[in-house]
């Protein structure tokens, strides 16, 4: 199957949403940062996977990272590359992420990811609603990744 990959617009917020939503994902807040969503698509346009940055100055927090069980590893993979490229394209030079499964940890380091203590997340970090909400999780592993 052919899959293509692009990054959103305002015309993808309704099938985003609505993709992010089925998951049991927050899309709040998504209508102001469309443009840093990256999606995958099939050949019968519909999303089969997206992730975006929430962007705070140089920083940037992985959100909404969705994938259908009709793609591979490899396809992760372009998506993660696709997604770092776009937050350096946008003067994003950290990028921070919080993980609850443990078996992700092993894939995210392998994309450059380092695990870190909360204690040294930058407090502007702190005030986006999704990582304060997300670091109550009492299994919540935050992983950064700096270009």
């Amino acid at each position: 199957m052919l899959f293509q990959l692009k990054i959103a617009e305002e015309k993808d917020l309704g099938r985003l949403t609505d993709f992010i939503e089925k998951a049991g994902l927050s899309s709040e807040g998504l209508d102001h940062i469309i443009d840093y969503f990256v999606m995958l698509e099939d050949g019968n346009h519909e999303v089969v996977a997206c992730i975006g940055v929430e962007p705070l100055n140089t920083h940037g927090l992985l959100r909404s990272l969705v994938v259908s069980d009709k793609l591979k590893q490899a396809h992760i993979v372009t998506l993660f590359q696709s997604i770092q490229t776009l937050a350096e394209k946008k003067g994003i030079s950290s990028l921070y992420l919080v993980t609850n499964k443990e078996a992700s940890v092993h894939f995210l380091t392998l994309m450059g990811f380092s695990q870190i203590e909360s204690d040294v997340i930058p407090d502007e970090m702190l005030t986006l609603d999704h990582m304060s909400g997300s670091l109550e999780d009492p299994n919540a592993m935050i992983m950064v990744k700096s270009s």
